[in-house]
């Protein structure tokens, strides 16, 4: 009688630790789960706002030619446009008799930033001035 209830114990016990080892193991795939998903929505979020930034600075670039399609060539000149959401805005540098044009955006709420050149040329000679795009690059910052 002795030996049933010290051979049910044990039972009892291995019961126990193998439940204890269990939760363990599925503990553990939770905490990788998460922190792969985790790992995950950090690099969408990065991408999305990058994408933002490039976007923000090609609009820019429109900007740029846009007024030069308007005015004609330009001095070299530099301005700034914000979104209406305040923070997003994109800088405008444009040079060399207004056949460069340099834009970066900001989206600011992730503080990416982005730069595009543009190399263009300009022809007619009156309003609407013709802008043809050369060159398009990203320049690496």
């Amino acid at each position: 009688m002795k030996d049933n209830i010290y051979i049910k114990s044990r039972k009892k016990g291995f019961i126990l630790v193998l439940t204890l080892l269990v939760s363990l193991i599925i503990a553990t795939l939770i905490i990788a789960f998460l922190d792969i998903t985790s790992t995950d929505l950090t690099l969408v979020k990065n991408h999305m706002y990058s994408v933002k930034a490039y976007y923000i600075a090609e609009a820019g670039v429109a900007d740029a030619i846009n007024q030069i399609r308007l005015n004609g060539p330009l001095a070299d000149t530099q301005w700034q446009a914000f979104f209406p959401s305040g923070a997003d805005q994109y800088t405008v540098t444009v040079s060399q008799s207004s056949t460069v044009i340099k834009s970066t955006g900001l989206a600011w709420a992730s503080n990416f930033s982005r730069t595009l050149e543009a190399k263009i040329s300009i022809s007619g000679s009156s309003q609407p001035y013709n802008v043809s795009i050369n060159q398009w690059k990203e320049v690496a910052q």
